[in-house]
C-alpha cells in the first residue's frame, strides 16, 4: 500500500504555548521515539500498551510502525513530547485503520492529543482511511475522553474500551476542539511522500 502525499511538518503556533512542530516519523526517528516512550510515567506507559512489556519488544515494535505505519510526532522545540500512529497493515480491513497514542506525561490535558488526532484524521482522509479504529484499557479515562470528543462510541469488548471514529465527521468535529488554539498556522514546509510496506 502507497500512501499518498501529506503535507507535512506543520508548524502550530498557539497563543500561550512554545511552537509545536508536528511530522511524519521515519526510521531514523528510532532512538528518538523509544527515548519518547520510555518517558512516560509508569501508568501512562502502561495505559498505552496496557500492560508492561519488555525492552526488546519495545524496539521491535517501533521498527515495525516506523516501517508499516504512518507515524505522527509532535515537538517542542527539539523534543517529541506525543506520538499519534495509524495502522492499516495486517488483517486490518480496506477502509480502516487502528489508532495508537503517546503524551508525555507532563504534557498531558494541554490539546496536544487533540492537534495530534487531528493530523491523523488528515492523513486517514488522504489514504482512503473511512474508519480510525480506537482501542484502550479500561483504565484509560484520557484516550476514552479524546476518541469520544471526536465521535467515538467506546464500549467494552473482552476487557477493553473499543470505539470507532468517522474519519469525516472526526474532522467536522476538529474545527471546534482545536479553536482554542486560534488563531493556529499550519505552515506545510515540504511534501513527503508516505509509503507503507504491503
Amino acid at each position: 500500500m502507497v500512501f499518498r502525499v501529506l503535507q507535512l511538518p506543520w508548524h502550530v503556533a498557539a497563543p500561550g504555548q512554545t511552537e509545536l512542530t508536528i511530522r511524519r516519523l521515519e526510521p531514523r526517528d528510532r532512538d528518538t521515539f523509544i527515548a519518547h516512550l520510555h518517558e512516560l510515567n509508569f501508568d501512562d506507559f502502561r495505559d498505552r500498551f496496557n500492560g508492561v512489556v519488555s525492552d526488546h519488544w519495545l524496539v521491535n515494535y517501533v521498527e515495525k510502525s516506523l516501517d508499516e505505519a504512518i507515524v505522527l510526532g509532535a515537538f517542542d522545540g527539539g523534543h517529541l513530547v506525543a506520538v499519534s500512529e495509524l495502522h492499516c497493515e495486517g488483517g486490518t480491513p480496506d477502509g480502516f485503520g487502528e489508532s495508537a497514542f503517546s503524551v508525555a506525561s507532563c504534557f498531558r490535558r494541554k490539546g496536544i492529543g487533540t492537534l495530534l488526532i487531528t493530523a491523523l484524521l488528515e492523513a486517514a482522509k488522504e489514504n482512503d482511511v473511512h474508519t480510525v479504529i480506537v482501542e484502550t484499557g479500561p483504565q484509560n479515562i484520557a484516550m476514552r475522553e479524546l476518541a469520544r470528543k471526536f465521535g467515538a462510541n467506546m464500549h467494552y469488548e473482552d476487557s477493553m474500551s473499543v470505539g470507532q471514529i468517522d474519519v469525516a465527521f472526526g474532522l467536522e468535529t476538529a474545527e471546534s476542539s482545536i479553536a482554542k488554539f486560534k488563531p493556529i498556522v499550519f505552515e506545510p514546509a515540504r511534501v513527503e511522500h508516505l509509503q507503507l510496506t504491503a
